[in-house]
């Protein structure tokens, strides 16, 4: 049994790398479609399965492992049943496992490096790569020396035809270790879509039988992407409860799954409106599924959505006066923002009869019937969202609007059995444009004037012209700098609002910000609903193309503006503490729009994907005096004010205290949820960079004391505490409620702040952290 050992432990290594793999190949394609991954849990997780390095030609880099890494536990089993040569199985072990070494360190460079997040998923797969190399190399009866004396002459014939080569060749070729991507619900990964280059002419359909042998990535037309439409036809229940639109007699009906705060089906819900638009032929259902336990009847994998259930209620009391697709409407514009408070101004916007809607929002019925359209879809297989049915054929993720005239038409054509779709990709339109350099509006401080294109520097001078490439990587100060250099100054984030949505902005809340309260005027500088290829907001992190001001002609306002989506995100604001990044870049798909508003970065931000563009004109100097007016040493961009506070062990300790010393001060309270995730993060860092000179503070603001001194007893911190229950301290900063982070640099100005924490934002801290010690 001793002798065997080695041989067993190679075999079930070998098989569950395999599983291992397949299982990848599932998490990335229903990352990719836009869907959330039952086995992928974490922020990083998604990021790396979603990124460009997650693919090699267009086939997820895990999917030959499924195949090769099963028949290396084949040959396992063959050993241990004497049928093969263990030596000769024991060399081709050891070569497949150094080339999947190397090829996991080359993807795990990229993992850590471009992507800068970690999959815990993808170093499982590396640690069962590495346990195939160490026990093929030394199940070989000379142990690990014989393994790579047999490797030497291995390579010495590797010219030489035979069955042991052809294996090495095809499993060092495709070992699978997965690195790589980026934003739901956990789904089965239908359809799968593959996306190439450039566009084709039309969608051609193939009726197949119910279990075809899948057509590889390098077998589709150029230019297309393969939808899958099942063969299975479900028969749902759809009662007069269920809000429609369309004609009554259309010949094709999509039947929607959604949930209000799912950021896919926003997208889906654009598509299927610019369907609606161009043809007569479909009418649309209306059933909700949101992602929590509390008002979904299905067993969920977790609760995504904490405002689904509320925003589901809503939507249905608003149908209670006759005003669905006004509400659904507007719960998708602003699915960001679907607070209770939220809520109920939005059903004053829409004009309902807000003592009668309060009141349905709290009747049993309308939870019932929310909870009985989940029953449905469950039924029908529904796990996540968005999900669609198209006359029974149940679909996934937000599809394009191209796919969705593909599958209506495949769907009317008729026929059973299950389809492939083979459907042109919509590359960006690009083509010349002419026009000023700048265009005159009326905004909220009078007339003024805005750059038509995004910036280029010549002579430290900020020109807008089209054709060239717009300036990359320039810090807020630099862009303030080169705008008033050629006589201009930056745009203030009500301006930038005002040429993106056609209508001044308000600032309803009173807190200064106007993107958070975004109702007016259009969602997308062209329009109301997201346009694939009019902007260049879709391309890879990493592609080589160059990125041109002014060459993509829908990618303009009414008014003349250009690109104000995709290229550049663009920095707003007049003073640093106003600094703000506006648009979306290249990269943001479908998260560009005109209420694209990022404040948490530094105005020191050096990013290749950040620009600017100027404005001029405009009564703007009662801004820049309020601003400056504002939390005197408590805002971006200030010296920090001093201040002096209590320690929860006794003492006290103030900013004179850590004078010289890059300081990150959080305040917190025990009952905050996103404070628990970010204080042990900051915990973990302090104790990684403290002997680098970082200083954490932890302000503490809960009003009876003992509840901090509870919470620290149960989740101690290495890094001081201090005293602020009447938060004294606090209302002298720039705060916004907690955990709001101000990180200060070692000269006392305060270089950010950042508001909130989720998980995902982990690799972020870590560099405002190296940032913040000038590494």
């Amino acid at each position: 049994m001793k002798d065997k050992l080695l041989p067993i432990l190679f075999t079930l290594a070998s098989a569950f790398s395999a599983y291992w793999a397949f299982k990848l190949i599932g998490a990335h394609y229903e990352l990719v479609a836009g869907l959330d991954s039952g086995l992928c849990k974490d922020g990083g997780c998604g990021a790396v399965l979603q990124s460009e390095w997650s693919e090699l030609f267009g086939v997820p880099v895990s999917a030959p492992g499924v195949a090769l890494y099963g028949a290396l536990a084949l040959l396992g089993g063959l050993v241990l049943a004497g049928k093969l040569d263990r030596a000769r199985i024991s060399v081709l072990a050891t070569a497949c496992g150094l080339i999947g070494v190397g090829f996991g360190g080359w993807l795990l460079f990229h993992m850590l490096y471009h992507v800068d997040s970690v999959c815990r998923l993808c170093l499982t797969m590396d640690a069962a790569n590495l346990a195939v190399l160490g026990f093929g190399a030394a199940m070989h009866p000379q142990g690990f020396g014989g393994a790579f004396k047999g490797l030497k002459g291995l390579l010495a014939n590797a010219m030489k035809p035979g069955p042991e080569l052809g294996l090495a060749v095809v499993i060092l070729i495709g070992t699978p270790l997965v690195h790589a991507t980026t934003k739901q619900a956990p789904v089965e990964p239908a359809p799968v879509v593959i996306e190439t280059a450039t566009p084709s002419a039309t969608p051609s359909v193939a009726e197949v039988t119910p279990k075809p042998t899948p057509l590889r990535a390098s077998t589709l037309p150029p230019g297309t992407k393969r939808v899958v439409i099942p063969e299975q036809v479900h028969e749902l229940t759809i009662d007069s409860s269920v809000p429609r639109r369309g004609p009554s007699k259309a010949a094709v009906e999509i039947v929607l799954f959604e949930d209000f705060q799912c950021p896919f089906c926003k997208k889906l819900s654009g598509n299927i409106e610019v369907l609606m638009e161009e043809r007569d032929d479909v009418k649309i259902a209306f059933m909700h599924f949101p992602m929590h336990g509390s008002c979904n009847a299905n067993e969920l994998a977790k609760n995504m959505h904490k405002f689904a259930c509320n925003s589901a209620r809503a939507s249905v009391c608003a149908q209670k006066q006759g005003k669905f697709w006004e509400m659904h409407d507007m719960l998708f514009r602003n699915n960001s923002r679907l607070r209770n408070s939220n809520l109920s101004a939005y059903a004053r916007e829409v004009g309902l009869d807000t003592k009668a809607w309060t009141a349905c929002m709290q009747d049993q019925a309308t939870s019932d019937k929310i909870l009985a359209d989940s029953r449905v879809g469950g039924g029908a297989g529904v796990k996540g969202t968005p999900a669609f049915f198209v006359n029974g054929r149940r679909l996934v993720g937000a599809q394009p609007v191209a796919s969705l005239h593909a599958i209506v038409d495949a769907v009317k054509a008729g026929g059973e059995g299950r389809k492939l779709l083979d459907v042109a990709v919509a590359g960006e339109t690009i083509g010349p444009v002419t026009g000023p350099a700048s265009v005159t509006l009326q905004g909220p401080d009078g007339p003024f004037s805005i750059d038509a294109f995004e910036a280029h520097i010549e002579s430290g001078k900020a020109v807008s012209s089209p054709g060239v490439e717009p300036a990359r990587s320039a810090t807020w100060h630099d862009a303030k700098a080169a705008c008033e250099s050629a006589g201009k100054r930056l745009c203030t984030e009500s301006e930038w609002l005002t040429a993106c949505t056609g209508e001044v902005p308000l600032d309803e809340d009173g807190d200064g910000k106007y993107s958070n309260d975004l109702h007016q005027g259009r969602q997308h500088a062209y329009g109301e609903n997201w346009l694939e290829g009019a902007c260049a907001d879709s391309r890879k992190k990493a592609d080589p193309r160059p990125l041109i001001t002014g060459e993509h002609p829908e990618c303009r306002t009414p008014e003349g503006v250009y690109d104000l989506e995709g290229i550049m995100k663009e920095w707003v604001g007049l003073t640093p503490d106003k600094a703000a990044l506006k648009g979306g870049s290249y990269f943001s798909g479908a998260s560009a729009r005109c209420g694209y508003h990022k404040d948490t970065e530094s105005p020191d931000l050096r990013d290749d994907s950040v620009g600017f563009r100027c404005c001029a004109g405009g009564d703007v100097s009662e801004r820049v005096a309020a601003a400056d007016d504002r939390f005197p040493g408590g805002k971006v961009g200030d010296t920090v004010l001093d201040w002096s506070g209590e320690l929860i062990t006794g003492g006290t300790l103030g900013m004179a205290d850590l004078k010289g010393k890059p300081v990150v001060m959080t305040f917190w309270a025990s009952w905050c949820g996103p404070c628990k995730q970010e204080l042990p993060v900051l915990a973990e860092f302090y104790e990684r960079y403290k002997d680098q000179g970082l200083q954490v503070v932890g302000m503490n603001v809960d009003k009876d004391v003992n509840a901090a001194r509870r919470y620290l007893k149960e989740n101690p911190l290495p890094f001081p505490v201090v005293l602020d229950g009447d938060k004294a301290i606090m209302n002298r900063f720039d705060g916004k409620g907690v955990p709001t982070t101000f990180w200060i640099k070692g000269d006392g100005e305060i270089r950010q702040r950042s508001v909130g924490y989720e998980e995902s934002a982990r690799p972020k801290v870590e560099r405002w952290l190296q940032d913040l010690l000038g590494r």
